[in-house]
């Protein structure tokens, strides 16, 4: 038991290679045991590209290694359909192996234990839940959206420590220290998606993507209900967004974005994320007051950066909430509080006290 705990840490942390760039589907590790040593390994890379166990199994062969008889242990059910690939089952039963130790079921409706029934027809001794949880917080983006068809959520915001976001004129940068704003990057790459308002895009003419090295192009999420953006491209504006990569509006006069980019007519939160849903992104990142105030009620995780600043007055990201008193309050339930240099992150869920009665 001990070795299989060892092997299957190792199968996790293999699979958390594939962070950013294999959405919508999961990230994946598998490593290959034969007598004793670990002769294969290997994850799934990219969107579309070899699964895992394939990996595995090809890193085991160019090794010189025969995989028949051997052990595969897998962070998630081998699939048993054919998609942008074959199934990994079907393989891993042609290969002869002995045991499948496999982390979590699948909750893929098109797999969904399938896997699992197929290899133990064939005889090969498959044990599932060793490290379901850890799994499972590997993979909660992926079950989220394969479960309930919308995208994870989370919001992301930077703050004074008597929580402003910026002044009263709007000046927001910078709140935090550099170290800080290379977390926001580890996050930008997490998601699909990066979500702002319209103003936030008239004011600052962020980029949107992710200036990591080893990072995948960000699908730019905004809300113009009014079409400002539009109407400033234009009046001749050139925002830095559209240099690369995708932009997604969504307003009440999706007609003005014609020749612009891609508009949708969804305003409120729920219709913007069952459209995201169906467009085959799976997570987004929310960054900026009054859309954090918006998705508030959707999201999954709060990222939340103070820096060492007062500002005393300015802008306050959560001015639609409304509580009379501290029991009608937003409850939040912190997971860890972690020191980036000069700055402090929160990260949090919704949850703690009465919450889900406010959702």
């Amino acid at each position: 038991m001990r070795d299989d705990e060892l092997y299957m840490r190792l199968a996790l942390r293999l699979a958390r290679r594939g962070e950013g760039w294999t959405n919508p589907n999961p990230m994946v590790g598998a490593v290959i045991v034969k007598d004793g040593r670990i002769i294969g390994a290997g994850w799934h890379r990219r969107f579309g590209e070899k699964h895992a166990e394939v990996n595995a199994i090809e890193d085991a062969k160019s090794r010189g290694h025969d995989v028949r008889g051997a052990t595969m242990y897998v962070t998630l059910e081998p699939c048993s359909h054919w998609g942008k690939q074959p199934p990994c089952a079907d393989r891993i039963i042609r290969e002869g192996f002995r045991r499948v130790v496999v982390a979590m079921e699948d909750p893929n409706p098109l797999v969904s234990g399938r896997g699992i029934e197929k290899m133990r027809k064939a005889g090969i001794d498959v044990e599932v839940g060793l490290f379901e949880e850890e799994a499972r917080r590997l993979n909660e983006v992926f079950i989220k959206y394969v479960t309930e068809g919308v995208p994870y959520v989370s919001i992301k915001l930077a703050m004074t420590l008597d929580g402003f976001i910026a002044t009263e004129s709007g000046s927001s940068q910078w709140i935090t220290g550099e170290e800080a704003r290379m977390e926001v990057q580890r996050l930008r790459r997490r998601h699909m998606a990066i979500m702002v308002g319209a103003e936030t895009v008239l004011r600052d003419d962020p980029r949107l993507n992710c200036r990591l090295p080893d990072c995948p192009e960000k699908i730019k999420v905004v809300l113009d209900g009014r079409g400002r953006v539009a109407e400033a491209v234009k009046n001749g504006r050139r925002f830095r967004m559209f240099g690369d990569g995708r932009v997604v509006f969504f307003t009440d006069v999706p007609e003005d974005f014609e020749g612009i980019a891609e508009a949708y007519p969804e305003t409120d939160p729920g219709g913007i994320l069952r459209r995201l849903g169906g467009l085959g992104i799976d997570s987004v990142l929310v960054e900026g007051g009054r859309a954090a105030c918006q998705f508030l009620p959707h999201a999954d995780r709060l990222y939340l950066f103070y820096g060492p600043k007062l500002f005393g007055a300015g802008i306050k990201p959560f001015e639609c909430l409304s509580a009379e008193n501290a029991d009608d309050a937003w409850g939040i339930g912190v997971e860890s509080v972690k020191r980036l240099g000069d700055s402090l992150l929160i990260t949090a869920r919704p949850g703690g006290g009465d919450v889900h009665r406010n959702r």
